[in-house]
């Protein structure tokens, strides 16, 4: 048996695809984020998350999206995406509460080079277990340009070099750790904005890495973007909340990205915060690169969903603690239904670093 690639596992959902292929289920626990308690916020937010929170449309001629919210099928209408917010946009805050005291302000202020290890569990089939990699990374903030003056906010370049990879499970087979170990030497560099906000996230791998492990490199970056956000202006305590809003490149597709961050823990050291994500395609352009040229590239449906619990300790680059873990289901069009290709992608990314 050997490992495969994301671009393997949609070839292999072309020809799986059955007529009672199951529809991938919502990610969506129930939590605070209920509309009722967000009308707080503003009335396009609270409509935004009842909207995410209804399951699919499974009748003919039901509707694929509520006016100022996202779409029920995943993808956004013509023109939509960009009322939510524009692309190349920054993200936007949306404060919910403050919580209580004792409060802290959030952010990175002054990072320093963090390094240790992320593991991250690829599943690319259900009936299959996830493939745990551990990959050994330095994290480091970059010199950043000054500004016109000493008090102009700058942004800051990130660097993360990978410094090691094996699969972290016992038994392995000692030629998957001699091709992962040629992971070493990847890289992932973003920049974070004034705020907190990260952009222009991208990664390369060197030219001998295997293409059935790259992808871990991809999830890597992808598990990043998640976690490096913008935050509010004002302290946070215990019970707090806000929303970001952001415009996304990930796997060929434009999305729009809303992420629910909720504070469970206040410290003197830091904070532990809850994550929920959600993200939901621009447009219904699912140019991904291994697709047979005969394929109907249309985007159908999609799901993309994250749930995490992180600690985030005062004035860091990013969370150096937690685990985050990501499903993404998407199917592709086609004149007949039964025989529409499938793709689906799941991720688990925990955190030790220091």
């Amino acid at each position: 048996m050997r490992a495969k690639s994301l671009t393997l596992l949609v070839l292999l959902a072309l020809t799986a695809c059955e007529k009672n292929e199951p529809k991938p289920e919502s990610t969506r626990k129930e939590s605070d984020t209920s509309p009722s308690k967000v009308e707080a916020i503003d009335p396009n937010l609270a409509e935004a998350v009842a909207a995410a929170s209804v399951a699919r449309p499974t009748t003919p001629g039901a509707p694929q999206q509520v006016e100022g919210g996202p779409p029920l099928d995943g993808v956004f209408a013509p023109g939509a995406a960009d009322k939510e917010l524009a692309r190349g946009g920054l993200p936007k805050i949306t404060l919910g509460s403050e919580g209580a005291d004792p409060k802290q302000l959030l952010g990175p202020k002054a990072p320093t080079k963090l390094a240790g290890t992320i593991q991250i569990a690829m599943q690319q089939d259900p009936r299959q277990p996830a493939i745990p990699v551990l990959v050994s990374v330095t994290i480091e903030p970059k010199k950043a340009e000054a500004g016109k003056d000493d008090k102009a906010a700058v942004s800051q370049p990130v660097i993360v070099r990978v410094t090691g990879a094996k699969i972290d499970a016992p038994s392995v087979p000692k030629e998957f750790d001699e091709k992962l170990a040629k992971l070493k030497g990847s890289k992932v560099e973003y920049t974070i904005l004034p705020g907190g906000a990260g952009a222009g996230f991208r990664f390369e791998t060197p030219k001998n890495a295997p293409d059935e492990f790259k992808d871990v490199i991809r999830s890597l970056s992808d598990s990043l973007s998640l976690l490096t956000m913008p935050y509010p202006d004002k302290p946070l305590g215990a019970g707090g909340f806000f929303m970001v809003t952001s415009r996304d490149d990930f796997l060929s597709l434009d999305l729009v990205t809303y992420r629910m961050v909720k504070v469970k823990e206040v410290t003197p050291e830091g904070v532990t915060l809850d994550v929920s994500t959600k993200r939901y395609a621009a447009n219904r352009t699912f140019d991904f690169p291994g697709l047979p040229p005969d394929i109907d590239k249309t985007l159908g449906e999609f799901q993309a969903a994250s749930e995490g619990t992180v600690k985030y300790p005062l004035g860091a680059l990013l969370a150096t603690q937690g685990e985050v873990s990501s499903v993404l289901a998407a199917q592709l069009g086609g004149k007949d239904p039964k025989q529409r290709a499938v793709l689906q992608f799941q991720t688990r990314a925990q955190l030790n670093l220091k």
